[in-house]
């Protein structure tokens, strides 16, 4: 019993192998309609024909259906024995690995459930038949990879060899490391790695990749307690020659302050001195447009008078005008 994707199971016997008379092989479970998948290594294809039944020895066999599957490579692949109401996919289907395609059954020419399934290097020329068992059996997809490197979860046996029949040589524990180095391979339903300085190991789930601890970045060295005081003197030393001239730039801003301050206050004296002269040089002038308001009141008078005067000789004139015309005959 062997490993094969077809079935996705472990315990898988072939039950007919190839040969030049049967031109596939018989593969069983010894469990009816198990579900069948497209194998690992067929990678994807199309369901390019589905034949309802076929005529053996002259034997027609009807509701035994052939289905066809060309692969993108190229190859093909047939399924037979299937029973119509187990076949999943139509003609025209894109089907990738993995993907059921029908159920063991025992249609057609048949003595017992089973898959006949054959191969083909050219999907349309069944002349190109080959043993399929290498494409699909032990064709698991493997975990890990040559050059993985793994760490152990639990105890486990190493064996000289990969298989359940080879020589137990010792067995690892938790915590172990170790690097692939051949495999994988398939033997007694196990995948089988070969470890660098050991011997091979089944994946029973009991290994996994190493990730690496990140390494924390060196500290760089600590000074000892007598140079860390030391540092720090210097350091206070510095902070205190600072702090001094800082004080000294103080006092001086303090001495420009109360020079400054003593400015001012003779400024103030001297406004206050101005604005008193100011004040009074304010009343001077008030009383001289006073004085000047009542000259030019009396000016003002006077020019009055001086018109009425003006206007009594301008009579005066003209009278003795018109005397002297009247004592001079007219002339």
């Amino acid at each position: 019993m062997a490993y094969t994707s077809l079935f996705k199971k472990d315990d898988v016997r072939i039950t007919t192998p190839f040969s030049s008379s049967h031109k596939g092989i018989d593969l069983s479970r010894g469990v009816v309609r198990q579900p069948i998948y497209l194998p690992n290594k067929a990678v994807s294809g199309t369901v390019w024909k589905i034949l309802p039944g076929y005529t053996k020895n002259g034997v027609e066999y009807k509701d035994a259906p052939i289905i066809y599957v060309k692969h993108k490579d190229g190859s093909g692949s047939r399924y037979i024995h299937s029973y119509p109401k187990d076949v999943k996919v139509k003609v025209g289907d894109t089907v990738v690995a993995g993907q059921q395609i029908c159920c063991t059954g025992n249609s057609g020419h048949s003595t017992a459930d089973h898959l006949h399934f054959e191969w083909l290097t050219k999907w349309d020329d069944l002349n190109t038949r080959v043993d399929p068992a290498p494409y699909v059996m032990n064709d698991k997809e493997a975990t890990f990879k040559v050059g993985d490197t793994i760490i152990f979860t639990g105890v486990q046996n190493v064996r000289k060899g990969s298989g359940t029949s080879f020589q137990i040589t010792g067995e690892t524990k938790a915590g172990d490391v170790y690097e692939i180095e051949d495999g994988p391979r398939f033997a007694n339903g196990y995948t089988w790695y070969d470890l660098k300085g050991a011997d091979w190991v089944a994946d029973v789930g009991k290994f996994k990749i190493y990730e690496k601890p990140e390494i924390p970045p060196v500290s760089p060295p600590q000074p000892s307690p007598c140079e860390e005081c030391i540092k720090q003197v210097e350091i206070l030393k510095e902070e205190n020659k600072g702090l001094n001239e800082a004080l000294e730039k103080s006092k001086n801003e303090t001495k420009l302050a109360k020079e400054r301050e003593v400015y001012l206050e003779g400024v103030v004296e001297e406004y206050k001195a101005s604005e008193k002269s100011l004040t009074e040089r304010n009343e001077y002038l008030e009383q001289e447009v006073a004085r000047l308001e009542k000259e030019k009141g009396e000016l003002e008078y006077e020019l009055s008078q001086l018109k009425n005067n003006k206007q009594f000789f301008d009579k005066i004139i003209e009278w003795l005008n018109n005397l002297l015309k009247k004592v001079f005959g007219g002339k």
